[in-house]
C-alpha cells in the first residue's frame, strides 16, 4: 500500500501538525486521519505500488465533457447536507473560521456540484456577505428553515450549537425517511412480479388453453372470454396500451401534484382506519422538529410556529397549523392553540402545556419529538403487519379470476361428458 504525506489539524487544540501514513487510497487516508481526530488540509502520496504507478501512468485528465456531464449528473442528497452540517459545527466548534472550514471540506469533497457550491458560498462570506446571506443564495440544496436558523445562531452567537441541533433535526428526517421507504419496498416488490406474472398468463397461457378448448369444441364462459380479449389486445396492440398506461399514469402525476388533487388525495388518505394515524404522526413530526430546533435557536414563537408550518405538506394538516399561527398571533398560548386543532396527540399537548408552565418549553419540545419517533416506528410497524394479508387477499382474488377463467371450462366438459 502506498503510503501518504499529510498535513492536518488537531481538533482538540488547533495545533497544526504533520506526518505519514499507510493507506490504500487518499479518501482512506484522510478517513483514518479523521478517526484519529485529526482534520487533514493536506495529503499527498509519497510512496505508491507499481500497480498504481501502471494506472496512473494509463490514467488521463477528464475532458470538458466529462466534467460538465458530472456536474450536471451529480445532485446533492440529504446524506451529504447532513455530512456538511456535522463537519461544520465540528469545526466552528474548534475555533476554525468558516472560511478555511468550507476549504477543507471543499478539498475532499467528491461531488463536483457541492464542492462548487461550497467554493460560491466561501467567495461570498470572503466578499464581506454573512454565512446565512451565503447560503441563502443556494436554496434549491438549503431551504428557509436551514437559512433562518442559521441566521439565529450567527445573531446568538451559538452557531455550533445550532449547527449540531440542525445536524440532529436533518438526520431524524433522513431516518425518518428511510422507515418509510423501507416500508414501501415490500409491497411494489410484490405488485411488480404480481404484474409481470398477470401478463405472461395473459399473453402466453391463456391463449394456449382457449386453442385447445377450441379444437375441443368447448364453448368457452364469460370470464374466460374476457381474460382471453385482454390477452390478445395485449399481444396484438401492446404499443396502444403503453401509449394508454403512460397517459393514465401521466395524468394521475398531473392531477396528484396540482392543489387541487392533493387536497383531495390528503382528505381521502385520513378517512383510511391505518393509514390515518401514520400520516398525522409523521406530519406532526416534521412540524415539532423545526418547531423544536428553531425555538431553541432563539427565534419568536410566532417566527418559529411558521417555519414549522412549511415543512408539513400534507394540505389538510398544513391548513390547522397555520391555524395555530392565527391564533399564537392573536396572543393564544401555544398548548392551547394547538388542542384547539385536535390533531396532535394528548401526549404532546400536554408536555408542551407542562413547558409552558415550567419554562421549560425547550426540553419539552425535545420529548413531544422522542415520543412521536416512537409513535411513527409504531405506525409503520402496524401498517406493514396490515398490509400483508390485504395484498395476500388482493392476488388471491386476482389468480382467483385466473384460475377460473382456465377451469371453468373444463367443468363444462366433464358435464357434458356426463
Amino acid at each position: 500500500m502506498p503510503t501518504y504525506q499529510y498535513q492536518a489539524l488537531r481538533l482538540s487544540d488547533q495545533n497544526k501538525i504533520q506526518g505519514t501514513i499507510i493507506a490504500e487510497t487518499e479518501r482512506q487516508a484522510r478517513e483514518l486521519l479523521r478517526e484519529q481526530e485529526l482534520y487533514p488540509t493536506a495529503v499527498k502520496v509519497l510512496q505508491m505500488s507499481k500497480e498504481e504507478e501502471r494506472t496512473k501512468k494509463k490514467s488521463r485528465e477528464p475532458s470538458a465533457f466529462e466534467l460538465w456531464t458530472a456536474d450536471k449528473l451529480s445532485r446533492i442528497g440529504m446524506q451529504e447536507k447532513i455530512s456538511f452540517t456535522q463537519n461544520l459545527e465540528m469545526m466552528v466548534r474548534a475555533g476554525i473560521p468558516i472560511t478555511e472550514s468550507l476549504l477543507y471540506m471543499e478539498s475532499y469533497m467528491d461531488n463536483p456540484k457541492f464542492k462548487k457550491l461550497l467554493n460560491a458560498i466561501r467567495m461570498d462570506i470572503l466578499a464581506g456577505s454573512s454565512f446565512s446571506t451565503a447560503l441563502s443564495k443556494h436554496q434549491e440544496v438549503f431551504n428557509d428553515i436551514y437559512i433562518n436558523i442559521v441566521h439565529a445562531g450567527e445573531a446568538s452567537g451559538e452557531l455550533e450549537n445550532v449547527m449540531h441541533r440542525l445536524y440532529e433535526m436533518l438526520s431524524a428526517e433522513a431516518k425518518l425517511r428511510k422507515k418509510i421507504i423501507a416500508a414501501l419496498v415490500y409491497p411494489i416488490m410484490v405488485v411488480v412480479i404480481a404484474v409481470i406474472v398477470l401478463l405472461i398468463m395473459f399473453i402466453f397461457v391463456l391463449p394456449t388453453f382457449a386453442d385447445m378448448y377450441g379444437k375441443m369444441g368447448i364453448k368457452l364462459p364469460l370470464i374466460t372470454q374476457i381474460m382471453v380479449w385482454i390477452g390478445q389486445f395485449l399481444k396484438n396492440y401492446w404499443y396502444i396500451s403503453l401509449a394508454i398506461a403512460g397517459t393514465f399514469g401521466f395524468l394521475a402525476k398531473k392531477y396528484v401534484t396540482s392543489t387541487t388533487g392533493k387536497s383531495h388525495v390528503d382528505r381521502c388518505m385520513l378517512k383510511v382506519p391505518v393509514v390515518s394515524p401514520l400520516v398525522v404522526a409523521v406530519s406532526v413530526s416534521h412540524f415539532i422538529s423545526t418547531l423544536n430546533v428553531s425555538f431553541a435557536a432563539g427565534l419568536p414563537i410566532t417566527d418559529c410556529i411558521f417555519m414549522a408550518c412549511q415543512t408539513v405538506t400534507h394540505t389538510t394538516i398544513r391548513q390547522a397549523f397555520d391555524e395555530v399561527n392565527l391564533k399564537i398571533q392573536a396572543g393564544q398560548r401555544l398548548a392551547s392553540a394547538m388542542a384547539d386543532i385536535e390533531i396532535l396527540p394528548a401526549m404532546v399537548i400536554i408536555m408542551i402545556s407542562t413547558g409552558e408552565e415550567s419554562g421549560a418549553l425547550e426540553d419539552m419540545l425535545g420529548h413531544s419529538l422522542n415520543f412521536l419517533e416512537s409513535e411513527v416506528n409504531q405506525r409503520v410497524d402496524i401498517l406493514m403487519s396490515m398490509m400483508e394479508p390485504v395484498m395476500l387477499i388482493v392476488l388471491g382474488a386476482v389468480v382467483g379470476c385466473m384460475a377460473l377463467s382456465i377451469y371453468l371450462p373444463l367443468f363444462s366438459m366433464y358435464e357434458h361428458l356426463h
